[in-house]
Parts: C-alpha cells; structure tokens; sequence
C-alpha cells in the first residue's frame, strides 16, 4: 500500500511538471533586465526598500524632535524622546549597512562570475 502511495505521487508530480517544462520554454524576465541574477535582484530589492522607509525615517526624526520640544526637560518625557531617536537611527543605519553589505557582496562576485 505504502509503494502506490510513492507511486501516486511520483506520478502527479511528474503529471504536473509537464505543462511547466513543455511551455515555460517560451517564457521571458518580466523583471527589469537587471534583476537576471539573485545579486540584481537584491540591489533592485534593497532601492525600493530605500525608497519606502527613508521617508518614512524622515518622518520619525521630525517626530522625535516634537518629542524633544514638547518634554520641557521632563526627564520621563525627554527619556522616551532619546529612545525615540536612538531607534530611529538604529533603522537607518541597518538599512544602510544592508545596502554597503550587498554591494560589497555584489562587488566581491561579479569578478568571480566574470560580469
């Protein structure tokens, strides 16, 4: 019993995978043609990421300077404003960093891969 079980499933798999080995011969990059390899992929990936979260980091710095403003030297309030800023920083320096990682990485394979 357990044998037709693999057997079922090794034959619905190969049923299934015809139609995508049979037609997906004619199918181009809808994609950028950049993103042809995974490090393309990443640099586009990591723009667009770039270009949501910067402004919304902009808009947290404005917002933790309010925050500052508005403490009036009350240490709680000024605490929650520096923890405020702080993380924001911490944001963007990730997001920065992931960007200089991914190029230092995209830098150090393209010799290997020869493009």
């Amino acid at each position: 019993m357990r044998n037709i079980k693999h057997g079922f499933f090794a034959l619905s798999v190969l049923a299934l995978s015809i139609p995508v080995i049979v037609f997906g011969q004619g199918f181009s990059n809808p994609l950028k043609p950049e993103i042809s390899s995974v490090a393309g992929f990443t640099t586009e990936f990591l723009r667009a990421v770039i270009f949501i979260v910067f402004p919304i980091a902009v808009v947290f710095i404005v917002y933790s300077g309010f925050l500052f403003v508005f403490a009036q030297g009350k240490p709680d309030e000024l605490s929650k404003a520096k923890t405020n800023f702080f993380w924001t920083l911490v944001g963007v320096a990730l997001l920065l960093g992931a960007t200089a990682l991914a190029a230092l990485i995209k830098g150090t394979i393209d010799p290997i891969l020869g493009n």
